[in-house]
């Protein structure tokens, strides 16, 4: 190749030079901490989002042997596990971050790049990423005792070799409302007794050093929102390490790091976006304190996640507090209090399970799988309100989940409980003005959650029902919206289609973003049950829609609807107030009363996966 590069200064050699080839494949370097996978050998180094740092040069030919000069101006690198590459200018330029995001073989391309803009021969670099670590503490609360003198819980992380068992104190005990559903258990600080408002569990020694990067996990079950109420904390002597919790001063979850183990320093604070969480509901947190592998101080960070989400930006400790200084706490985890002033308070009211730390910061995508509680069958779900009209006498049909949830309360007119062909108890709704409800909601809509009904629609009040007409089976009321709903519209005399919408508004209730996922084909099913369910997977990604923060799917019966496979929810939307069947909020107005009965509403945290519904259906 012609001299194109004299002493790191790039001159353009006249063009049409036939027989100039392209660069050959140029020379890849690493410069740790990933090694270069031999025939016989290929150790994994490093973990998932720990760029390793890489040098380019040409490939010797592709040099003047005299000068020292080339014609090569840049390099095209690729990760082969990756879509796209990137582009680096200059012949040897700086070393160059390359970040695996998955464990295992990964094999990094690098093509040269001449002064006529033609790609050369690629050049390859394999290597081996090992599997990020795992967590060192897990406290999931499976391991009820038959003998009520045990009070301990076992700590069933296998990362390293030390165990931290938790103990149970202040009448902390074990609860069947569990975040992975029937036959778990959970820690429960919800006693009514004053006796014992200060219930807790603890590890006699910390499973963390909170000077080092760690993030810390769990679910919690929110029952008391007038004080602050503490999930999680790493106590010194003074003060927390850290705490994991729900701010009644700012009505938000909270995640804050204490500047100095002293009195009166400052608790620095990452705040969850969204005030006013709802109670009553399984919420995922996890808190993340990240030091970027270094000593500099200046650069550490924490930051909230609910639900998977991240919550706002990463807030710099040194920026918001100069007395700063990363400390490590020597006393055991606490689940259910924190430490402040020297003594301990902010005693959690509710539910805590699936509590879990690791000793590294955790990615974005890591804290969003980990927030799908995955099972061998798919991801865990809790049936958390199961209003069934069989058994329903009077006016009203009561939640038998376990979960406490206020009775749908029927309406004055047009709804009544009437005997099915089996005996049973069913809600006969005429269409018109009939419905029931309840205080609502029943689950964190910014999670992953499940509804599904059982209803009949009478074919003759529908007919009589005019076209564009949407009938509403359940639905969750939002301002002047749903913030989800089970829905038929009436698209033609004969056209009628079933359909799951999700809605979100602005702080003035104007509707920002209306996401439905409509059935395959018409309804035809008219007068006999029919199984409706709508997912919203929260954790779900939407192809070619990177800032889908979940996704939409129907069922009817155990079919999944395909017709929006891709149906993505980029905004966050929590219902409150009136949870209904039989009627709902749609553009505004709250009627769509829908002709024909109801025999059962049930609603799950969690997104069902399709055996799992399977499993639930008749």
């Amino acid at each position: 190749m012609g001299a194109a590069l004299m002493a790191g200064v790039v001159s353009t050699p006249a063009f049409g030079v036939e027989d100039d080839p392209v660069p050959l494949a140029p020379r890849i370097t690493s410069n740790g901490p990933y090694t270069e996978c031999t025939a016989n050998d290929c150790v994994g180094q490093g973990e998932p989002g720990l760029a390793g740092m890489f040098t380019f040069r040409p490939n010797v030919a592709d040099i003047d042997a005299e000068t020292g000069s080339t014609d090569v101006t840049g390099y095209r690198v690729r990760l082969q596990s990756e879509f796209g590459a990137t582009e680096v200018s200059g012949a040897e330029p700086a070393p160059y971050a390359v970040v695996p995001n998955v464990d295992g073989p990964q094999v990094l391309e690098v093509q040269a790049k001449d002064w006529g803009g033609r790609w050369g021969t690629p050049a390859y670099f394999a290597f081996k990423v090992k599997p990020a670590s795992g967590a060192v503490g897990q406290w999931q609360f499976a391991d009820r005792p038959t003998d009520p003198a045990v009070t301990t819980t076992k700590d069933s992380a296998t990362e390293g070799t030390e165990r931290h068992d938790a103990t149970l104190k202040g009448g902390a005990t074990w609860s069947d409302r569990a975040r992975r559903g029937r036959g778990d258990y959970s820690l429960s600080l919800n006693s009514t007794n004053p006796d014992k408002g200060k219930a807790y569990a603890a590890t006699a020694e910390p499973p963390v050093d909170t000077k080092g990067s760690f993030t810390v996990s769990a679910w919690a079950y929110l029952a008391d929102t007038r004080s602050d109420q503490v999930v999680l904390s790493a106590p010194g002597a003074r003060e927390a390490a850290f705490n994991l919790r729900y701010s009644a001063e700012h009505k938000k979850w909270a995640f804050g790091r204490g500047a100095q183990d002293a009195d009166g320093t400052a608790d620095i604070v990452s705040y969850g976006d969204a005030a006013n969480p709802p109670g009553g509901v399984w919420t995922h947190l996890a808190g993340v304190f990240d030091t970027k592998r270094d000593t500099d101080k200046t650069n550490d960070t924490v930051q909230l996640f609910v639900n998977g989400r991240p919550q706002g930006q990463p807030v710099n400790l040194s920026a918001q507090a100069a007395a700063y200084e990363p400390w490590s706490s020597a006393k055991g985890l606490q689940i259910g209090r924190t430490r402040a002033d020297g003594r301990y308070q902010g005693y959690f009211h509710g539910y805590v399970d699936e509590v879990a730390v690791w000793q590294r910061a955790l990615r974005p995508v890591d804290v969003r799988e980990v927030s799908q509680l995955e099972t061998e069958g798919g991801p865990a779900t809790a049936l958390v309100a199961d209003w069934n009209a069989g058994p329903a006498v009077g006016s009203e049909i009561k939640d038998v989940s376990g979960y406490g949830r206020p009775a749908l309360a029927l309406s004055a007119a047009g709804a009544q409980l009437r005997a099915d062909e089996a005996g049973q108890s069913m809600l006969a709704l005429d269409g018109v003005q009939g419905y029931a409800a309840a205080a609502g909601p029943a689950v964190d809509e910014t999670g992953s959650f499940t509804v599904s009904a059982r209803v009949r629609v009478d074919s003759a009040e529908w007919a009589a029902k005019p076209i564009g007409y949407r009938g509403i089976v359940a639905g969750q009321k939002l301002e002047g919206e749903s913030s989800w709903a089970l829905v038929l519209t009436k698209f033609d005399t004969d056209v009628s289609a079933w359909s799951f919408v999700r809605t979100a508004v602005d702080a003035a209730g104007n509707v920002t973003e209306r996401v439905e996922v409509q059935a395959d084909d018409v309804m035809g099913d008219f007068d006999t049950p029919i199984d409706l369910t709508g997912i919203f997977d929260a954790a779900a990604t939407t192809p070619g829609d990177p800032d889908a923060s979940g996704r939409l799917r129907l069922f009817i019966g155990s079919t999944q609807q395909v017709t929006s496979p891709h149906a993505g929810l980029t905004s966050q939307a929590q219902g409150t107030g009136e949870l209904a069947v039989g009627r709902g909020v749609d553009g505004g107005t709250l009627a769509h009363y829908i002709p024909g009965s109801l025999d059962r509403l049930r609603i799950w945290s969690g997104a069902l996966s399709a055996d799992g519904l399977a499993t639930e259906l008749p």
